[in-house]
């Protein structure tokens, strides 16, 4: 029996690889468990989630963080469209008996906007997206939360930071991110600043950790029992497979040291089984995302051309 040719075998593998691109994209969707995001740390624990009801078609929510509002909540989140690739950002209520509110965009910028990290310090809401294409990291501030918002300053230019997660610890804010331009899911980067307008430094020991199953930020961090606990994003098998809870064990301006203590899969009892990226707490609840892949016709052209023109002269050098 003769051996298919190689060049042959090429072509057949790339349309392959190709058809699952453009044919299958992730369909990210958000969710609210009715739980404290420590309990994540329990090997056992899958709680139920509540499915906020899905978006118009050729769209996804992904990235929620919210804070309490009343009886109920506010919940901001990336809400993007597949035919034009660009995300904004948008807000939905909640109520006291789980009603949810249809999207609203509050902050749509010239670039792609993702992860609308909230922070409220004395009374004022800020929000801290991801901009990584605009090539900065901005901060937000609520005229009227959750529905209207200025910039309020610059807080670092010419970076391309991806998922800005800050905190508060041992009196200094601390912003972590990858970045976009230069180990995107596996080098984390830390910045840190005496208040929340800066100035922002990087950490002496930047990247401060490469491991593509646990660096990429993925929500709020939280404390329990006394110790620090940061979700990350485990990508080695696939974009947001799961999440990692991190313990730090050691974070000053030259050092950084954590280590695993749990996972977090996907819901696998769900419609949103193959995928999670996002664990954020508010108040005794947590925020989650979930991911599918599914069939989206609007945006099947625009990936298969990209795919196709970015990748076929690959192929022969292979």
């Amino acid at each position: 029996m003769s051996q298919v040719p190689v060049a042959a075998r090429r072509v057949r593998e790339f349309l392959r690889e190709e058809y699952t691109l453009a044919f299958r994209h992730e369909h990210w969707h958000i969710g609210i468990v009715d739980a404290p995001i420590h309990s994540f740390l329990e090997p056992d624990s899958r709680p139920d989630v509540h499915w906020f009801p899905l978006p118009g078609r050729g769209k996804y929510l992904a990235d929620p963080f919210g804070l309490p509002r009343g009886h109920g909540l506010e919940v901001l989140f990336e809400e993007f469209d597949l035919g034009t690739r660009k995300g904004v950002i948008s807000s939905a209520s909640l109520d006291a008996k789980g009603g949810v509110s249809d999207p609203q965009v509050v902050l749509d910028l010239p670039f792609h906007a993702s992860y609308p990290y909230l922070v409220e310090r004395r009374g004022t809401v800020f929000c801290i997206p991801e901009t990584s294409q605009g090539r900065e990291v901005a901060l937000y501030r609520a005229v009227e939360f959750p529905h209207r918002w200025t910039k309020e300053a610059t807080l670092i230019r010419g970076v391309a930071a991806v998922d800005n997660t800050v905190f508060e610890h041992e009196g200094r804010f601390w912003l972590m991110h990858t970045d976009a331009e230069d180990g995107l899911f596996a080098k984390l980067r830390i910045w840190h600043a005496p208040e929340l307008l800066g100035p922002w430094q990087p950490h002496e020991a930047n990247p401060v950790k490469t491991d593509i199953r646990s660096s990429a930020p993925a929500g709020t961090p939280f404390r329990f029992d006394g110790e620090l606990y940061r979700p990350a994003q485990d990508c080695s098998e696939t974009y947001g497979g799961s999440v990692v809870l991190n313990r730090i064990v050691r974070l000053t301006t030259k050092e950084f040291r954590e280590e695993q203590v749990a996972v977090v899969s996907p819901f696998r009892d769900g419609p949103r089984r193959q995928g999670i990226h996002t664990l954020s707490s508010v108040g005794d609840r947590t925020l989650v995302d979930g991911k599918r892949f599914s069939f989206s016709g609007r945006a099947m052209g625009r990936n298969f051309r990209d795919a196709i023109g970015g990748r076929w002269n690959k192929v022969l050098v292979r």
